[in-house]
């Protein structure tokens, strides 16, 4: 065989080894970033646990600190989801034990659920109600080895409401309240079709209109490049490893099959969820709908950054589910005289 012939053997062997180790290394790099972006954030405890010190500066921590001082009267809740996990969740009984309102708040990526004690302060205070926190797949107290990122979760939150009416009794009127993560599993469970009829209404903070533009957009601002070719690789590995189906977490593409009414909430200077996530969202919901921006907050932190402007708004939305006057709830955020 000729010298020639031989040489070019060799050149083409070592380009197709280059190759193969090329693709095994973004294969391998593929897999990383599923795990972790998918894999559970943080072990689960051995139990539920009041944390040494809770730092008190922000509206939720002190709710956390006030759910902690009133650990007692809260109950743990457990159930099995429909792929066999056990979920948990936090429990505060209303004082009234013949109300039927119920609120649901649902916490969102790598949160610990106390954290939402604040949102449960500010239902308390408006109405006598009961409240659930569930601990989302993956997180606190509840099994589970991937996120759901509000996809498997809206599954998990239509259970626990019908757990809800199982234990509570008939005629239940349950508004879902999330954050985050939370928010899109509020949304999904509006729009998915599963939610029992018991749903009255949803709040959605932060919420991402999809998680691929999520995901795409936290490439974009890390690496300041498009990555596309590799966030499908991404899918795949997410589909094959964990059977998580990326482009069917889609709040905004269910928004339009809605059937309650939507309160949109949405910091302008969220640079984690952008909020022109939430105002895709807001433009398909054909439901009465209404959006409030607040000026200058950062990601989930609106109640903090305008306590009043974010309790009016809901102060108003519950009035309005209340009296089904709906069309008043229609728009974006009021004009400051619309809170004195």
């Amino acid at each position: 065989m000729p010298d020639g012939v031989i040489l070019a053997l060799i050149i083409v062997g070592l380009l197709l080894i280059v190759a193969g180790l090329t693709w095994l290394l973004i294969y391998s790099y593929a897999v990383r970033v599923a795990y972790r972006f998918f894999g559970r954030p943080a072990l689960r405890p051995a139990y539920d646990k009041s944390p040494l010190s809770i730092d008190q500066s922000t509206i939720f921590g002190r709710g956390k600190n006030w759910f902690y001082s009133n650990r007692m009267n809260v109950l743990d809740w457990q159930m099995t989801a429909f792929d066999g996990i056990k979920l948990y969740a936090y429990y505060i009984p209303a004082a009234k034990k013949t109300t039927k309102d119920v609120v649901i708040l649902i916490h969102g990526y790598n949160d610990a659920p106390s954290v939402m004690a604040a949102y449960a302060q500010l239902h308390l205070e408006k109405r006598d109600c009961h409240i659930l926190i569930p601990h989302l797949r993956a997180h606190g107290m509840s099994e589970g080895n991937f996120v759901g990122y509000g996809l498997f979760d809206s599954q998990d939150i239509a259970m626990w409401m019908q757990y809800l009416e199982s234990r509570l009794g008939q005629g239940l009127k349950i508004i879902l309240h999330g954050r985050s993560m939370g928010a899109a599993c509020a949304l999904m469970t509006a729009g998915s079709g599963i939610a029992p009829n018991t749903l009255t209404g949803v709040i959605a903070d932060s919420s991402f209109d999809s998680l691929d533009t999520q995901i795409a957009y936290l490439a974009q601002r890390k690496y300041r490049m498009q990555l596309r070719p590799f966030l499908m690789l991404v899918r795949h590995v997410v589909l094959k490893r964990f059977g998580f189906p990326i482009e069917k977490a889609s709040p905004a593409s269910i928004a339009s099959r809605i059937p309650v009414p939507v309160l949109l909430f949405h910091g302008t200077a969220d640079e984690l969820v952008p909020s022109y996530m939430s105002d895709n969202i807001y433009n398909r919901i054909r439901s009465p709908k209404r959006i409030c921006l607040i000026e200058g907050a950062a990601h989930v932190m609106g109640y903090d950054a305008a306590p009043e402007k974010y309790s009016a708004e809901i102060d108003k939305f519950r009035d309005i589910i209340s009296d089904n006057e709906w069309q008043k709830l229609i728009g974006r955020t009021p004009h400051s005289e619309d809170y004195e």
